[in-house]
């Protein structure tokens, strides 16, 4: 063996004992300012938790077996969401609910740290090979299709204008007319809002692509009157009762008083953009419309409407059928 070829061979048995800390370091200074903000941070947290799990390991250490233990504690922690928030009617203090991490959220992490494994292998020539091609992707569940009925609806709106919380009714009012997200919803700054156009532009959307939500109906109403009141004085349209800045993000307990107090269970604030679609399915909208509405970029996402879309269209056939005595 040359010279050449004996130091090449003698770096690249040196190279895996570099540490994992210092790759997830250089690709979060050298990859990820690439990315998005939004998506940006949330690889930065993803990292940040796989090298708590191999803090002091070189990559060599970084084993399949490893990583599939990893794996399998990442899915049975359990974490809370928001802060202990008082009850609107008794006063009495409500820890955050806690969650498990779905199968869908598990392989996100896997794939962040697979990225920056690759890199490892294809820039930084610090591993032959990706350990994560070894592992095992959790089941993802099927999406949820809840959706409010006629009834139900009637009856959340009802509970959302006695909340506590005078604004609850008209951000859940624009969740239903409009299906964006709640975060899209919660950070809304009035400058991003044109009520004589009836016009909101969400500029950070989940797909990293701005979109423009057509306010109409009661929801534009609602926001006419908060503009009217307090929270126009802050630049959020959902500002914080207590008038610390930032938009109001931890409005978890008027949530859940309104659907205790509106009889509905297992119902969660994402299933309003399933009624959205659900409703729009009934107007005869397409499964490209209600994309579009929803924000999604393909028709992927809404295949679980199709069968509302189905059946709006039997219901068009069999009025005609019936009224041409077919």
């Amino acid at each position: 063996m040359g010279r050449v070829a004996r130091v090449f061979d003698s770096r690249r048995q040196a190279l895996p004992s570099r540490g994992f800390d210092a790759l997830a370091k250089d690709y979060v200074e050298t990859v990820l300012p690439e990315f998005a903000a939004k998506e940006r941070l949330t690889r930065e947290r993803q990292l940040a938790w796989w090298s708590e799990q191999f803090a002091g390991l070189s990559l060599a250490d970084v084993t399949p077996d490893r990583i599939s233990k990893a794996r399998d504690n990442l899915a049975a922690e359990t974490f809370s969401r928001g802060r202990p928030q008082k009850h609107p009617q008794t006063g009495e203090l409500i820890p955050p609910k806690q969650f498990k991490r779905s199968g869908s959220t598990v392989n996100r992490y896997i794939a962040a740290l697979s990225h920056a494994l690759s890199f490892a292998v294809k820039e930084r020539r610090l591993i032959q090979r990706n350990p994560v091609s070894d592992i095992r992707r959790k089941p993802e569940p099927r999406g949820r299709t809840r959706f409010l009925s006629d009834d139900d609806r009637a009856r959340l709106l009802k509970a959302c204008g006695e909340s506590a919380w005078p604004a609850l009714q008209a951000l859940v009012l624009l969740a239903i007319t409009t299906g964006a997200r709640k975060g899209e919803l919660i950070g809304l700054k009035w400058d991003d809002v044109d009520l004589k156009k009836g016009r909101a532009l969400v500029s950070e959307t989940k797909n990293d692509e701005p979109r423009t939500l057509p306010l109409a109906g009661k929801a534009l109403e609602a926001l006419r009157a908060l503009k009217l009141k307090a929270s126009a004085r802050s630049e959020y349209v959902f500002p914080q009762p207590s008038g610390l800045p930032g938009p109001y993000e931890h409005f978890d307990a008027h949530w859940y008083a309104a659907l205790e107090a509106a009889g509905i269970k297992d119902f969660h604030f994402h299933d309003l953009r399933h009624t959205t679609a659900s409703m729009l399915a009934a107007q005869g909208a397409s499964l490209l419309e209600i994309a579009d509405v929803l924000g999604h970029k393909t028709l992927a996402m809404v295949k679980r409407y199709s069968h509302l879309v189905v059946d709006h269209k039997a219901k068009v056939i069999e009025n005609m059928v019936a009224a041409k005595g077919l």
